[in-house]
Order: C-alpha cells, then sequence, then structure tokens
C-alpha cells in the first residue's frame, strides 16, 4: 500500500480499526508507517486513528512493538495531551513483555501524570495502572501508594479529584482479591459512600456490596 492512500484511508473518519490493526500485526512495513504516522503527522485524523490501531494492536501482539519502547516512553513529555495519552497507553500494553524491566527508567515520569496539567490525561494514567500492576506485581504496593494517597498528590479541583476516585475504584476492584491492604481499600472506598460525584458514589455502593464490606 503506497504512503499516501496508507494515510487517506486511515485518516477516515470511518476508519476499520480493528481491520488495520490485523494489517499492523502481521505486515511489519505498515506497522513501521503507522507508528511513525502517529509519533510525526501533525493531523489529528491520522494520528489519532494511527494511535486507535496500535493501541489495539499492541494488547493483542505486544512482542511485536517492544522495539518501539522509546519512541513510545518519549510521548509521555509530548507537549500535546493526546500523545501524553498514547504514550500511557503504548507503554502499559508493552509491560506484558518488558523482559528488560524498561519500565523501571520511566515510572516516576509514569505515575506523575496522575497529576498532569489535564485531567483526562490523569485519568488515562490511573485507568491504565490496571494493566501495569497486573504485568508486574512487584510494583503493585507502589501503585497502591499513589492511588491511596491522590488527595495529596493531585492539585485538581474537589470535583475532578472524586471522579478520579470512580477510575481508582475501578482499580481496586479488579485486583482485590490479590491484594493485602484490603483493610486500607475498604477504608478508602467507604469514604466515598458520601462523594460528591454521583458516579463515585454509585461504584463505591456496588464495591461495598460485592465484597461485603
Amino acid at each position: 500500500m503506497a504512503k499516501n492512500d496508507l494515510i487517506s484511508e486511515i485518516s477516515d473518519k470511518n476508519v476499520d480499526v480493528d481491520k488495520f490493526a490485523e494489517i499492523v500485526i502481521n505486515k511489519e512495513p505498515i506497522r513501521h508507517e503507522i507508528i511513525n504516522q502517529m509519533l510525526n503527522n501533525t493531523h489529528i485524523m491520522v494520528y489519532y486513528h494511527s494511535y486507535n490501531i496500535l493501541a489495539k494492536a499492541s494488547e493483542l501482539k505486544p512482542e511485536l512493538f517492544y522495539k518501539y519502547w522509546d519512541d513510545f516512553a518519549s510521548l509521555l513529555n509530548h507537549e500535546n495531551s493526546y500523545h501524553r495519552d498514547f504514550g500511557l497507553t503504548l507503554i502499559a500494553n508493552l509491560t506484558k513483555v518488558d523482559f528488560e524491566n524498561k519500565f523501571s527508567s520511566v515510572s516516576k515520569n509514569y505515575f506523575k501524570h496522575i497529576n498532569d496539567a489535564k485531567f483526562m490525561t490523569a485519568r488515562h494514567c490511573i485507568q491504565n495502572t490496571a494493566k501495569i500492576m497486573a504485568n508486574k506485581s512487584g510494583l503493585t504496593e507502589d501503585i497502591l501508594d499513589i492511588l491511596l494517597n491522590i488527595d495529596e498528590i493531585c492539585n485538581f479541583s474537589e470535583k475532578q479529584k472524586a471522579l478520579l476516585k470512580s477510575d481508582i475504584i475501578y482499580v481496586f476492584d479488579e485486583f482485590y482479591e490479590q491484594i493485602d491492604r484490603k483493610e486500607m481499600i475498604n477504608k478508602f472506598v467507604k469514604v466515598e459512600l458520601n462523594s460528591i460525584s454521583p458516579k463515585t458514589k454509585k461504584i463505591a455502593r456496588e464495591f461495598i456490596l460485592k465484597y461485603e464490606i
């Protein structure tokens, strides 16, 4: 497929992400080009759709993308918050095959985005911690320390912090049975029964009922 044809197809608002994810998995030249478009194209429909394709493909076959780790990690410092979001998701996907323990060198930079300048990027960071905990169990305690102390770490408004806690409770729910610090988690969730966020209050109530706390 010619480069211009590829760009035209992936910029279409109705692009078939699943189809292109399969192509990216099976054809290295196209894989490389779509990564290039995500990193360097300035047109949002191109770089965002490229990311959607790569997020899907790297979740299915992370080993094919490990050699691009440094490229994806560089996105964590991008001036565009969308690109920071891309980096957070792609790096989280690659932790499944991080046999060289590259995450250790970016972890501090990664988790600082829980207090990113953009609220939605902070949400992306929290949501992706679930993948990291699943793939790097040795970081579970460190991640729990961050999530349990969200009020001290983040500078967002109280309303925004309340919504972030809905994402945190989702993470706790996914790993609750494996986590030793259940008492601290239970206390955190119980406080959110009175959250100013209706969503967080609802999720906290469901969590309490599920685990009969």
